[in-house]
């Protein structure tokens, strides 16, 4: 896995998901870093790499039929933030946190992982789909 990512992934709090849930499994825009990560764990561990951008439908192309995430290890930063950042709280509220991070460690986390040259564009106008398509959902 990407040491930078690594990192930043390590100052998000764990959380306790209900197995098979699903629920907040939809939409992504990986950042390009992530896109990398994923592809190369896919290809270690012969499991087909799905574009995000290709993507039909609501559903991450990652989830199971079980409602399982195929790919947990190298799941993208707005999967790992989901339910653990005041901005994103689990939507049925069955999310645990040990903690729950504030905007401002959430943000910080965001800009370390998308806003890097050219995705700051790309990913401005991803963030504000993925809220609309929360705010819709709740």
């Amino acid at each position: 896995m990407n040491t930078k990512l690594e990192n930043i992934y390590h100052q998000i709090p764990r959380s306790t998901c209900e197995a098979g849930c699903g629920e907040c499994c939809g939409i992504l825009f990986p950042s390009l870093a992530e896109v990398r990560n994923i592809k190369d764990w896919c290809e270690e561990h012969s499991v087909e790499y799905k574009d995000f951008a290709m993507t039909v439908g609501l559903d991450c192309p990652y989830l199971s039929k079980d409602k399982e995430c195929i790919i947990y290890a190298v799941r993208p930063f707005l999967c790992r933030i989901l339910g653990v950042s005041k901005d994103l709280p689990c939507s049925l509220g069955k999310c645990n946190p040990a903690k729950m991070l504030k905007h401002l460690q959430s943000s910080a986390l965001y800009k370390a992982i998308y806003l890097h040259g050219k995705e700051k564009s790309r990913t401005e106008k991803h963030r504000r789909l993925i809220r609309n398509v929360l705010r819709e959902a709740i």
